[in-house]
């Protein structure tokens, strides 16, 4: 059976307002809507955050500032000319990215989370200066 899972990297510009403390404050005045039933436990480490739903399903936003994400970048301006929003993507801001959130859910072969993690992803890319891309 082929997988079935949700994996997409937000490199952060310098001068960006990404911020994980934000980012777990949106998702928690989303979640705490009367109109989603589903409700996550969502927990803030220092480097990430991961939100788990009452089946033990869970998603998981980790913050990476390795050396590493740099060159990453430059591999992603040299191979896409579009972000996840399939907007051009700015490969001069690109580049300058040392730090990326990394997003990813367990497999979901039915894509009971699918809304989720386009909801997680929205959020993220509603910061100024992150540049998502869907990894396949």
């Amino acid at each position: 059976m082929a997988s079935a899972y949700y994996s997409y990297l937000a490199f952060i510009e310098p001068g960006s307002d990404a911020n994980l403390e934000i980012l777990k404050t949106n998702l928690d005045e989303f979640y705490a809507k009367p109109t989603i039933t589903n409700k996550p436990d969502i927990t803030l480490n220092s480097r990430s955050i991961t939100l788990t739903f009452n089946d033990g399903y869970a998603f998981y936003i980790n913050l990476s500032n390795e050396q590493h994400v740099n060159g990453e970048a430059k591999e992603f301006a040299d191979t896409n000319d579009l972000d996840w929003y399939e907007k051009p993507v700015d490969k001069e801001k690109l580049l300058s990215c040392t730090s990326r959130l990394e997003i990813y859910g367990e497999d979901d072969y039915n894509m009971n989370y699918f809304n989720d993690s386009l909801y997680i992803v929205e959020t993220i890319g509603a910061f100024k200066g992150v540049i998502v891309f869907f990894l396949n």
